[in-house]
């Protein structure tokens, strides 16, 4: 059958959706996997039999896949983000979102699959553990996927030699201002999705999310500047949220004249917590995934609001709030200390009980799953069926196709691309063909 993959994020999501584009591949199917920017144009293209999203929290979305469910298409659900924080705890468990369509919910976790099911009246069918796909590119088999710690110190202008302390970001709102155009598309996300209506139970305005980070953002960089002084022979990187504006941090290298520290916003996580020592981070799942390599982090509980305290994943990291606890617990794990033995058994039963099973094989649990689906559900459409309700014009359909047979990004003009970005999140076909290349041994 044909299934299209959407792709939201390309420092983010396209390594495991490529595993499991050639993993379904590999069982007949022929799969496109796409930047969901021109979705529904390329959905009109490509004409699919399943549609697998990444989220189907905001309005648009779940009208989509509405249209596509009438059209006889599958609905397959696997979320960019299955182990959310506790303030959002209803998005995750689909309150308002509407389910009912899914074919195929891919839960990360024993705890995450639970509360869907019990919502949504699903068996473990329909909502199976599949875990968290990217996840499996911390197992050795992916080792070839995985940049080596010379040769990633060698791109970044490293010493291998001396230690390297990698600060995670997380502060996507910090730019926003109160009179700005991307100030009230925010507020009609939060309303959209869910978010103010989850803030609002615990007692938070979601609009002063972009004060928040703007402070956090400021508190945390002060106390990553007094570290990076406290500790000029060491090496560090900042590695910034997908969504988070790079001018910030840009200008916070250039005018403190930071000559040990590198930004490294166009590579993937795996690829920087592979040369880390120790990892900075403020509840970000980069230290999950930190974790399968025994690695030690740090919350960053810096400017903390009480409403968004996270426990239960705050207690797999050693918790600062200042500067001075900051460098005394670097020091203390560059000097030679290692995690105990009691928080190595907090952090595994945490993946999986909310990422899944820490083995490897996510990509392809998922890949089968989504394949057993369609084996059972049998082809419900003809190729060239309407597709009702789903937008497109022929000219945006061709444009669309074309700019993917070029290996352009959506917007870009035809004839003369644009040249790529490093803060560039939309993937092309070539990118898709690069990652198949380096993934395409360790999946067996």
């Amino acid at each position: 059958m044909r299934i299209h993959l959407l792709c939201d994020q390309k420092w983010r999501d396209l390594p495991n959706l490529t595993a499991i584009k050639i993993l379904l591949e590999r069982h007949g199917h022929r799969v496109l996997l796409s930047t969901i920017k021109d979705s529904e144009p390329m959905i009109r293209a490509f004409r699919p039999d399943c549609v697998v999203f990444n989220q189907l929290f905001s309005t648009a979305n779940q009208s989509l896949a509405r249209n596509l469910k009438a059209a006889g298409v599958a609905i397959v659900l696997l979320p960019t983000e299955g182990a959310v924080h506790p303030a959002v705890k209803p998005l995750g468990d689909g309150e308002f979102a509407d389910y009912s369509m899914l074919d195929l919910y891919l839960a990360w976790g024993d705890e995450p699959a639970r509360t869907v099911r019990a919502r949504w009246g699903f068996d473990e069918s329909v909502a199976p553990v599949a875990g968290f796909s990217r996840l499996d590119f911390y197992d050795r088999r992916y080792a070839a996927a995985i940049t080596a710690r010379e040769s990633f110190c060698r791109e970044h202008g490293l010493d291998p030699g001396r230690p390297i302390v990698t600060w995670a970001t997380q502060y996507p709102y910090a730019h926003i201002h109160p009179s700005s155009f991307e100030r009230g598309k925010l507020s009609r996300e939060q309303a959209d999705f869910g978010i103010q209506a989850s803030y609002e139970r615990i007692g938070l305005d979601a609009a002063s999310m972009p004060e928040i980070h703007a402070r956090a953002q400021k508190l945390a960089s002060a106390s990553f500047l007094t570290l990076v002084s406290a500790l000029p022979d060491v090496q560090f990187i900042i590695r910034p949220h997908p969504a988070e504006r790079r001018e910030f941090y840009r200008a916070l290298i250039i005018d403190h004249g930071l000559r040990n520290v590198r930004f490294c916003p166009q590579d993937y996580i795996w690829n920087v917590l592979n040369a880390s020592d120790v990892h900075l981070h403020r509840h970000c799942t980069t230290a999950v995934e930190a974790w399968m390599w025994d690695k030690p982090t740090i919350e960053m509980a810096i400017g903390v609001v009480p409403q968004l305290a996270w426990p239960e994943r705050e207690a797999g990291s050693d918790v600062v709030s200042n500067a001075e606890q900051l460098i005394a617990v670097v020091r203390r794990y560059l000097d030679g200390a290692t995690i105990s033995t009691d928080r190595k058994a907090l952090r595994r039963n945490y993946v999986h009980r909310w990422l899944g099973p820490a083995d490897g094989r996510h990509c392809i649990v998922a890949a089968e799953a989504i394949g057993r689906m369609l084996r059972q559900k049998g082809r419900a459409r003809r190729m060239f069926d309407p597709l009702p309700g789903v937008r497109g014009t022929l000219r945006e359909t061709v444009g669309a196709a074309m700019r993917y047979a070029l290996g352009c990004r959506p917007n870009d003009p035809l004839l003369r691309p644009r040249a790529s970005v490093p803060d560039d999140k939309q993937i092309t076909r070539f990118d898709v063909a690069a990652y198949e290349r380096l993934v395409a041994q360790a999946i067996v």
